[in-house]
């Protein structure tokens, strides 16, 4: 934060406009990026004020006025009228006013102007001459500084540049969580928000929709550099408009977008059958029944849309090849390229420059897009092989391929999956539940309180938390509740809710307006949804399901501020990586730790195999300690 910063035309306008009178907090609205802040307007308008006076002693035009004058003038504060002063002119117009229609050729000095005003307004209301002097100076004094600042602007003021950095012109405040995330100049500021979109905001600590609308109109307002249309309109609005505008090619471009010649789309690939069951003409057309067929949730058909997508990329640009014509060794090869997309020192001898395959995280449309947002860990990548083995498999199964290419590759080793030490231990759960203790007693509160409990009780995927409805509750034969519902695989679960939990589910839906008795409920009702209007700044529709997205910030804001209040750095530290998923994780912990069977435990969770669930029958750390310790003496 060294570099100086720059005096921009905004700031001459903020002056001018405290110049005239108008209140600081519209100044700072309209000109600042601090906005209504009164103490950073304030702080601003000092700044300003002591750049014009350094400007001036510096300045040496030919003028009426020495640069020194200037300096003086601009330090001179306007004389101001006192309370009665004011009610004395409220009642009549000013001596401006008087002489534009008594004397608009200005034959009158100021003494004779101010006798027949004097005369014109007699009875007892006239403002005396004292005050009508004062405000003619004033007046006068106003029009010098103003001719000052004139002159002084068009010697000093400069216009951003796109190689500036971003210190030069933003106020210390807002570039700060800039400077955090890597934006160093204005055009990484621009380059970050276009491949943002509408709310590129949103990871930005510090940042909400009204200080990011201002850096926006920085930018407009100095025609830095182009913002795409798509940054001043919301993503919904905006994504049909950039998908038309999107042309299909032969190219590393996202599934939808990709045209592929005959000789690489498989219509005519050497390991196409003649008897298959599903009706694809080309390889395209077989990957996407395989999605419409295998994918029971929206979080399940990105994942494996994203590594289908890699893979026929692979294939039709690096090998150029066909999915249908792929061979064992290209398959091997696959292995062999996301080895080395997680090894950047490597050497790289593939066709295609790695930047082609690696880039930004940003939205399937934009032009920046890639295959990848960085490199994979061992698990991701035996995730893929794992994900690609199954597609290949079940086009062999329904006849669209005579051989799988896949039966003889080995999946790549990898550490086990699931990872029980993410797991929140008795102080980060009694920290995060301090933090909700202190929020005030309302509709967030209480969303919260409901989405960490549930998660922490049951073990629920955050896909599975986010799909519940009124319609999933079921009552038992006891009086108590049950979640009914369809998880991983499309297998019915059935998990019990706890009273408290219940009670926790009642009073969060009563703040939302729907009552006490769940049997009321319209069963369409999101168990968990936005806020209502009340709460937000723009109006929303209330019982909108919460986005994914949403509910893994809120629990990773809850987590990170329940880190500040532990004292142990490796609990704070472990409890800031926190997410979602580490709710199932804890769930699990703590039912086998209270003495639940693993049969249960694996029931509840909806684990496909009792070796996945017993991976958690794992000794924590105090009970090692301990054995350790008991061992020693």
């Amino acid at each position: 934060m060294a570099d100086p910063r720059q005096i921009g035309r905004h700031h001459f306008a903020l002056f001018r406009g405290q110049l005239d009178g108008l209140p600081l907090a519209t100044l700072g609205d309209r000109y600042l990026e601090t906005g209504t802040d009164l103490r950073q307007a304030k702080r601003t308008l000092d700044w300003v004020r002591q750049e014009l006076i350094r400007a001036a002693r510096r300045y040496q035009g030919e003028t009426q006025l020495t640069g020194a004058s200037f300096a003086r003038l601009i330090r001179t504060p306007l004389p101001t009228l006192s309370a009665p002063e004011r009610n004395e002119l409220a009642a009549v117009p000013s001596l401006e006013d008087f002489q534009a229609d008594f004397d608009p050729a200005g034959f009158y000095s100021e003494s004779e102007l101010i006798t027949e005003f004097e005369k014109r307004y007699a009875g007892g209301s006239t403002p005396s001459a004292a005050i009508l002097r004062k405000v003619s100076q004033t007046n006068r004094l106003r029009t010098r500084i103003r001719h000052a600042i004139n002159v002084l602007e068009g010697w000093i003021v400069t216009t951003p540049k796109a190689s500036d950095p971003i210190t030069l012109w933003l106020d210390p405040v807002v570039a700060r969580p800039l400077l955090v995330m890597g934006v160093v100049s204005i055009d990484d500021l621009v380059g970050l928000i276009n491949r943002g979109g509408h709310r590129w905001y949103r990871r930005i600590k510090g940042f909400g929709a009204i200080r990011a609308g201002r850096v926006l109109k920085f930018l407009q307002l100095n025609q830095v550099l182009p913002l795409e249309e798509r940054v001043l309109v919301p993503y919904r609005r905006m994504v049909p408009v950039l998908k038309a505008r999107r042309q299909h090619q032969t190219g590393i471009v996202p599934l939808e977008h990709l045209e592929l010649p005959a000789r690489l789309d498989g219509t005519t690939g050497n390991n196409r059958s003649h008897d298959s069951q599903i009706e694809a003409r080309n390889d395209l057309e077989a990957i996407q029944s395989w999605l419409q067929i295998k994918c029971d949730n929206a979080h399940t058909r990105r994942a494996y849309t994203t590594q289908a997508e890699r893979f026929l990329l692979f294939l039709t640009m690096e090998k150029g090849r066909a999915l249908s014509d792929a061979t064992p060794p290209d398959c091997h090869d696959y292995t062999i390229f996301l080895q080395a997309l997680a090894t950047p020192g490597s050497d790289w001898p593939w066709t295609t420059i790695r930047p082609d395959w690696i880039g930004p995280k940003v939205q399937r449309w934009s032009s920046e897009w890639r295959p990848f947002t960085g490199d994979l860990s061992a698990s991701s990548r035996k995730t893929a092989i794992t994900i690609l083995k199954g597609l290949v498999a079940w086009l062999t199964e329904v006849g669209y391929l005579r051989r799988n290419p896949w039966v003889t590759v080995k999946t790549p080793k990898a550490a086990g999956k699931i990872k029980v030490d993410h797991a929140l231990n008795e102080r980060q759960w009694k920290a995060i539940n301090a933090v909700l203790e202190v929020m005030p007693y309302s509709e967030p509160m209480l969303r919260s309180r409901f989405i960490l409990w549930l998660g922490y009780s049951t073990g629920l995927r955050q896909d599975e938390m986010l799909r519940l409805t009124a319609s999933n509750l079921r009552r038992t034969p006891e009086g108590d509740w049950d979640l009914v519902f369809l998880g991983k695989g499309s297998k019915e679960r059935e998990v019990p809710l706890a009273p408290a939990i219940q009670s926790f589910l009642i009073d969060y839906l009563e703040a939302r307006g729907h009552g006490a008795n769940p049997m009321l409920w319209d069963p369409v009702l999101p168990l968990i949804s936005t806020l209502g209007v009340e709460h937000q700044q723009v109006q929303k529709k209330i019982d909108q399901p919460l986005a994914a997205r949403s509910l893994a910030q809120l629990i990773k804001h809850l987590c990170e501020a329940a880190a500040d209040r532990l004292d142990d750095l490796i609990d704070e530290h472990q409890l800031r990586q926190a997410s979602t998923h580490w709710l199932r994780h804890t769930a699990a912990t703590t039912m086998i730790n209270k003495g639940a069977q693993v049969a249960t435990v694996q029931e509840i969770l909806g684990h496909a195999s009792a070796a996945t669930t017993a991976i958690y029958t794992h000794a924590d750390r105090k009970r090692k300690r301990e054995a350790v310790m008991a061992v020693v003496g």
